[in-house]
């Protein structure tokens, strides 16, 4: 099994040189190398299979307190050496950051992690006839569960990525990660109406890919979503299957665990740290070092080493994630989460688990008197990340229960409710999932909340 770490290196110490060159007194290369195999699914037949490669180059130069920043998708040693020229050219005109005094030293990286684990050579040789058997299992499982169902949807890819970081102060950090991953969605249709049911899941190893039970599971959400109906907007129970705790967990962690979001003021945690926010039931931790996660990682993007970090325990805040310049600010130490998501780079959890409990989704129904079954969710984003405000739209499949039965599913419906309002009081937590979700959603298991304010429907 092939590997780049030698021409990465390369690359990046010509970027380091260079910049010294041109008389940075700093500078830090970041290479991500993606190679992606993709077959894609549509109308229940193969209709797409590509491969492609592509190198993510951020190089970031320091004149004192000014830098400057670019970045490129090439690897030819002349246009890096100008992308090189450009930050530098960026840097001289910038102002000073007051908070910054050095990128990152090199630091020891967790010894008890095993980076054998992180690559799976049957994923890294998959081949396109692998895949068209996953899609041909997928299509087929589908289509047996429900004579309406007309048509499968989705993909299964697999994925190799390699990533260096180098810095002026000697950071020379390598890793190399595999990962295979399958999303499905299911359409039926019968004389009246259309529906859709949905599933995923990710593994490191592809021969352990959920993909029939992906497909059952979207074939069967998509077989019970007929007899549609409308719910007026107002508060209900909730319960949240595993894809939408997470989706709901990851925007917390987003647009409030992330310190410069904090010392920016736009968090809904400023001046909150050590108080219970949250429910008593409520566990959180960032940990890319848990070796369960599809997407565990030995360091960030700066070449700082990961850590766990306690965000949240039995509902009482604990910790922001860091990154270098932000924990100078803080007078703290980097917790290794320096990344680049939207926006600007800055510290985000990106690999998030929730404490499990006990319950099982049926007996969270079955405990729910009148409220609302959700999938997951679509296009969620942030109202008012002082406040903590979400919204978003239920996905393929959404359904009302009452006194403790699903009663019938429910056309497309928009939340608009606070984190620290809806996560304040929750009922009953659930199991891990049988699937795995590629970061930042790690594990994060079934809740029923019992409040959950839905703004608006399709209707509207």
């Amino acid at each position: 099994m092939e590997n780049n770490k030698e021409l990465l290196q390369t690359k990046t110490q010509l970027i380091l040189k260079e910049a010294e060159t041109l008389g940075a007194s700093q500078a830090q290369a970041t290479i991500t190398l993606t190679s992606r195999a993709l077959t894609r699914l549509a109308n229940s037949i193969i209709d797409q299979n590509v491969a492609d490669k592509h190198a993510k180059v951020r190089v970031i130069v320091y004149f004192g307190q000014k830098n400057g920043s670019v970045e490129f998708e090439v690897m030819d040693d002349n246009e890096i050496k100008q992308a090189v020229e450009q930050a530098v050219a960026l840097a001289r005109i910038s102002p000073e950051n007051k908070d910054f005094k050095s990128l990152p030293s090199p630091m020891p990286y967790a010894s008890d992690f095993d980076v054998s684990r992180q690559v799976c050579e049957t994923t890294y040789n998959t081949t396109p006839e692998k895949r068209a058997e996953f899609a041909k299992l997928a299509i087929d499982t589908a289509h047996a569960v429900d004579s309406r169902v007309f048509a499968v949807a989705g993909y299964v890819q697999n994925v190799t990525v390699e990533k260096t970081v180098a810095n002026s102060l000697g950071i020379d950090a390598y890793e190399m990660r595999t990962y295979s991953s399958t999303e499905m969605t299911v359409l039926a249709k019968d004389d009246k109406e259309e529906t859709a049911g949905w599933a995923t899941d990710a593994r490191r190893d592809v021969s352990k890919l959920k993909v029939e039970s992906v497909a059952r599971t979207a074939a069967e959400k998509a077989a019970n979503g007929f007899g549609l109906k409308y719910l007026d907007p107002g508060e209900y129970e909730l319960v949240l299957e595993p894809a939408a705790a997470g989706d709901l967990a990851y925007f917390t962690t987003y647009i409030g665990f992330g310190a410069r979001r904090y010392q920016e003021y736009m968090s809904f945690l400023r001046d909150r740290i050590g108080e219970q926010m949250f429910s008593e039931k409520l566990d959180m931790w960032d940990n890319p070092l848990d070796q369960r996660l599809v997407g565990a990682s030995l360091f960030d993007d700066e070449g700082v080493p990961h850590r766990r970090v306690d965000l949240v325990d039995k509902g009482v805040v604990k910790n922001l994630v860091y990154d270098t310049l932000t924990a100078t600010k803080d007078g703290v130490e980097s917790t290794g989460n320096h990344a680049k998501v939207w926006g600007p780079a800055g510290p985000f959890a990106r690999h998030i688990i929730v404490g499990e409990g006990n319950s099982s989704l049926e007996e969270m129904i079955s405990e729910t008197k009148r409220g609302v079954l959700v999938t997951h969710f679509h296009y969620m984003n942030t109202v008012n990340p002082t406040e903590g405000v979400l919204t978003a739209l239920t996905r393929d499949g959404a359904w009302f229960i009452e006194n403790g039965e699903v009663k019938h599913p429910l056309h497309t419906l928009r939340f608009t409710d606070a984190i620290p309002r809806f996560f304040k009081e929750i009922e009953m937590i659930g199991k891990y999932s049988d699937f795995l979700e590629i970061p930042p959603n790690g594990m994060v298991p079934a809740m029923k909340l019992p409040s959950f304010k839905f703004s608006g429907s399709s209707k509207e």
